[in-house]
């Protein structure tokens, strides 16, 4: 049985987040000894991973108000941001295993690959397009440290073919780099879209689930919506998420008008229902790694349309499961007019669905997550 660790920043409702925690409900547990650590508990998947697998953190989440507490996990934080990556990865992960995961780009890959640690094998789990939006170059302090800290990886694993020919393009090591899908629980997405939702929004529906983020391109969906409506267009839009850039997403809504169109329903534990309860999932994002809303629409049933992004033509396969328009403002308007103009296309979509969803087994991801941590 191999020791294996896995250090994962959170456990709260990112992507990668959620292909972790599918991981970890289905991994073999008699081939496998996993301890997932993190830096803070208390978030979305932290009980459910937890069930299943080790997990220890480096802060406990100050539910009480304890100062502290506060002040305890201040100093803690502190020490993980200002100490060396080999102190962090003695003193706050701790353990030997035989194979060390860091499971995101950034701060975990840096702390991993260089904790000075020759006695395992190292693998990075990359969530995103390096070329496209290289956001963690300033964890590593430019990417000629963050090509430095790869090099000191085993292996690099990319979640799709399009992110691994950004990787070798920008990085090379052409020779560790690979490709193993995200684990998709499909009968999971199938139940949660049966369960019942009223969505008291006019048709057609336009629907987004993803984080409140810049590169999510929510302010372009913004500007599209306010020239469909000036076109005379009848649509609505629902958005699903939380994160930083609600306020400003709430300002540009308000800017255009469009309070009566688009509607933010906050974070939902259960986004499926939404998603097939819709007519079109957008995908928006100015960038994207192997988008798991766009897959839980595929397996759903519910057409896609999307902005050209790595992992995008991945996921539709030799289908038509919706439209993959150029990534820009004018690209998604003319996609989303295509289908308000043409709604019987919609119906072609589905039925190309049907044929794709089949391709997004839970059986055949683990397993070839399995098979590559086991064989590294």
């Amino acid at each position: 049985m191999k020791k294996v660790l896995v250090f994962i920043e959170s456990l709260d409702g990112g992507g990668a987040e959620a292909v972790f925690r599918n991981f970890a409900l289905a991994v073999d547990k008699s081939k496998f000894d996993i301890t997932v650590v993190t830096e803070t508990d208390n978030e979305r998947y932290t009980d459910e991973v937890g069930a299943h697998l080790r997990h220890r953190s480096f802060i406990k989440k100050n539910t009480n108000g304890s100062a502290v507490r506060e002040l305890i996990n201040k100093a803690i934080i502190k020490y993980s941001l200002l100490a060396s990556e080999k102190s962090v990865r003695n003193n706050l992960i701790k353990g030997d295993y035989d194979v060390e995961i860091a499971f995101c780009e950034g701060y975990a890959t840096k702390i991993i690959g260089n904790s000075g640690r020759t006695n395992c094998k190292k693998i990075a789990w990359v969530h995103t397009d390096v070329i496209n939006h290289p956001w963690s170059e300033t964890i590593h302090g430019g990417a000629e440290n963050e090509k430095k800290c790869y090099e000191k990886f085993d292996a690099v694993v990319c979640v799709s073919e399009t992110m691994k020919e950004s990787f070798i393009k920008k990085y090379g090591m052409a020779e560790k780099v690979h490709v193993v899908y995200n684990v998709i629980d499909d009968a999971e997405i199938a139940t949660k879209g049966n369960e019942k939702v009223e969505i008291d929004l006019p048709r057609p529906l336009f629907i987004l689930v993803g984080r409140l983020t810049k590169v999510k391109g929510y302010d372009r969906l913004v500007r599209v919506c306010a020239k469909l409506r000036d076109m005379g267009y009848d649509f609505s839009v629902a958005i699903l998420g939380k994160g930083e850039e609600e306020e400003n997403i709430k300002r540009l809504i308000s800017e255009n008008s469009l309070e009566e169109r688009i509607k933010l329903l906050g974070f939902q534990e259960n986004s499926n229902k939404f998603i097939k309860n819709s007519d079109v999932l957008v995908c928006s994002s100015y960038a994207e790694g192997y988008s798991t809303s766009v897959i839980e629409a595929v397996i759903l049933g519910v057409p896609v349309v999307t902005t050209e992004c790595s992992g995008m033509r991945e996921i539709f396969g030799d289908e038509e499961c919706g439209i993959i328009c150029e990534n820009s403002d004018d690209g998604l308007f003319e996609a989303m007019k295509t289908v308000l103009d043409e709604p019987s296309l919609l119906e072609n979509f589905k039925e190309s669905e049907k044929k794709r969803a089949s391709e997004f087994s839970l059986a055949s991801r683990i397993k070839a997550m399995e098979d590559f941590i086991e064989n590294i």
